[in-house]
């Protein structure tokens, strides 16, 4: 639930707070018999009145399903009165913990305090099934997932929400969450999550810049780089950085535009990370180098890069002094 993940530093239990965010309502138009017919004399004692006309089935799950994307539009929008307006007045929410959050209020003021320590939360939703014990009563049951471009980590959860119709509406009436497991190397990388961002370096008329981000349920990073030299390309590439489980070792793979390409074994250092890196040109001839990733203690905003011992097949080659990168403010 929200006021639980506020409470805790860990986001792995965001995914708690929006399993019961999978379903949503359609506000269908109701006129009354009143308004189209003349009103009809009352039964006579004993007398069979008609059933009342139940929409089929499938139409009343397109129904749920269609309200499943309503509740992620107004979620990605950080609309909490609108969530809360998914509930009929005194629904529930219980999470795995056994916390219970009732009535639309509570749950108006849980989210309304999540979007705002988390505005750049998504939500995705695969509803599993959805079940209808009597014509106006549902029972979903499904998976939500978060995705945070921060350095958090993937989260998910299962949950299984009561839905009933009220007046044409369907609202849900009860939400029960259950934890569920993520595969992910997220663990093994979550020390490198500071670099995720944007990244400039200027020296005279040559401009680097590097943007890294999450890919593969944040197994990996992926870093973008390219060198302007008085306003034009110089060179590109993508390295990915990942965990090998043989070596237990952050590794990551360089790919640049010239149609070189090569491997790096990273190690923890007293001041940052050190890289034993090898490779070979897009002509067959193999490189080397010792780079060098130097952080400044207590600020996520800026580090340094520098390389020595390189090598281009028997002809070493001149260090690269430090170079100084600073964060680029992201435009909103």
């Amino acid at each position: 639930m929200p006021a639980q993940f506020l409470r805790r530093p860990t986001t792995a239990s965001i995914a708690r707070t929006f399993a019961f965010a999978s379903t949503a309502f359609v506000i269908a138009t109701c006129v009354s018999g009143a308004d189209q017919k003349p009103a009809q004399p009352a039964a006579a004692p004993g007398a069979v009145s008609e059933p009342k006309p139940v929409a089929p089935a499938n139409s009343r799950e397109a129904a749920i399903r269609a309200t499943a994307e309503a509740f992620i539009k107004a979620f990605n929008a950080g609309d909490a009165k609108a969530i809360a307006g998914l509930w009929i007045e005194n629904g529930t929410v219980a999470d795995e913990q056994g916390n219970l959050f009732k009535g639309r209020k509570a749950i108006e003021d849980e989210y309304a305090a999540l979007f705002k320590a988390h505005p750049a939360a998504r939500m995705q939703i695969a509803i599993q099934s959805i079940d209808f014990p009597t014509p106006t009563t549902a029972i979903e049951d499904g998976v939500t997932r978060i995705v945070s471009p921060g350095n958090e980590p993937p989260t998910a959860c299962r949950y299984t929400a009561m839905h009933v119709e009220q007046d044409g509406k369907w609202l849900m009436a009860s939400v029960r969450e259950s934890s569920m497991p993520v595969s992910s190397n997220f663990a093994q990388l979550q020390d490198l999550g500071w670099l995720v961002g944007d990244w400039e370096s200027k020296s005279n008329d040559v401009t680097a810049h590097s943007q890294t981000r999450w890919i593969a349920n944040k197994s990996f990073l992926q870093r973008n780089f390219s060198v302007h030299r008085g306003g034009m390309l110089v060179s590109s590439g993508t390295q990915i950085i990942g965990w090998d489980p043989r070596s237990s070792r952050v590794v990551s793979w360089t790919f640049d535009s010239s149609g070189g390409h090569g491997t790096a074994a990273w190690s923890s250092t007293s001041d940052g990370w050190g890289l034993d890196s090898a490779g070979v040109t897009a002509d067959g001839v193999p490189t080397s180098c010792k780079d060098f990733l130097i952080r400044v203690p207590g600020d996520d905003n800026v580090f340094g890069w520098r390389s020595s011992d390189r090598k281009l097949g028997e002809t070493s080659l001149p260090d690269v002094p430090e170079v100084v990168f600073d964060r680029v403010a992201t435009k909103r």
